[in-house]
């Protein structure tokens, strides 16, 4: 953890009424992992779920993960609801936690992997914390990124930079959540519409091109997909969005880090549309309310 002055410092920089990040030894992106050459592309094509794994690494996450809610503020990621993986935890109204914790293990009492917050209660910019792990070479220093929304004709964006990799291939990478309607997203149980994570920083082989003709888990751009998300297809009431990490994400190219900030930065984009659709409903009840009371005056 930091020292005094640097405790002093993280506290004095908060917004007021907004707590500092949960881990006071924290980096500029762009300042403290510079680029690592240029990083290594990635052959598309094949089941996202079947990418080989870079010998040496292991997966710390299997291939897709769903994400299973009942009435507390704890819920569960994991490939069935009887065996959950990994527990998340919800904060809400004014608090100094963060919004979302990401636990290593089945309850809230385990290791944290990451959390996820916003910026100041005026900015829709996101702050993802990933904190060091013992026994993780490339993980020896805390990493605090932030996710802007970028918005351009109706369409969002979620863009973030990271550092990724393992070992001496540890570098800096831009990634990209898009929203989508294709294969990488009609793979998770035939869902049309969901958000994929674009790989910015390295080009595909044989990617790019129109939807039908191109590759599995290369963008019409020639980029790489690295993971993918969407609502619930079916009629499960707590079966809530699936997950799914592929190509290099899967493979162990990105490191442990980069599979555990692709999962979180999907959570924090599902928390935000959770939020959001619950504002809407709240405020279309109370315009309908209000209607119903002008109509019977």
């Amino acid at each position: 953890m930091g020292n005094a002055k640097e405790a002093e410092a993280a506290a004095s920089a908060a917004p007021p009424g907004i707590p500092p990040p949960p881990y006071q030894e924290t980096y500029d992106n762009t300042d403290a992992f510079p680029p690592f050459g240029q990083a290594p592309a990635y052959e598309a094509g094949g089941s996202s779920s079947a990418a080989e794994p870079v010998s040496g690494v292991k997966r710390k996450f299997p291939p897709a993960l769903n994400a299973y809610m009942g009435l507390a503020k704890t819920f569960h990621l994991g490939e069935k609801k009887e065996k959950p993986l990994f527990a998340v935890r919800m904060h809400s109204g004014f608090t100094k936690n963060p919004d979302l914790v990401l636990y290593d293990g089945p309850s809230d009492k385990g290791p944290i992997l990451a959390t996820a917050t916003h910026k100041s209660v005026w900015k829709s910019t996101s702050i993802i914390t990933v904190p060091t792990r013992e026994g993780v070479a490339h993980d020896s220093e805390n990493q605090r990124i932030e996710m802007p929304v970028h918005t351009s004709f109706g369409h969002r964006t979620f863009t973030f930079t990271a550092n990724v990799g393992v070992g001496k291939e540890t570098r800096c990478e831009e990634f990209e959540w898009r929203s989508s309607r294709g294969s990488e997203v009609k793979e998770l149980d035939g869902n049309k519409w969901g958000w994929k994570l674009v790989r910015l920083s390295s080009r595909t082989l044989g990617g790019g091109g129109e939807r039908a003709s191109r590759v599995l888990g290369s963008t019409s751009d020639g980029l790489e997909v690295v993971a993918a998300w969407a609502q619930n297809n079916s009629f499960s009431m707590t079966k809530v969005f699936k997950f799914q990490l592929m190509g290099s994400a899967l493979n162990g190219m990105l490191g442990e880090r980069g599979a555990v900030l692709a999962l979180m930065t999907a959570l924090r984009i599902w928390w935000i549309e959770m939020n959001s659709a619950t504002a809407a409903g709240a405020s279309s009840s109370a315009a309908a309310s209000s209607a119903a009371a002008a109509a019977a005056s």
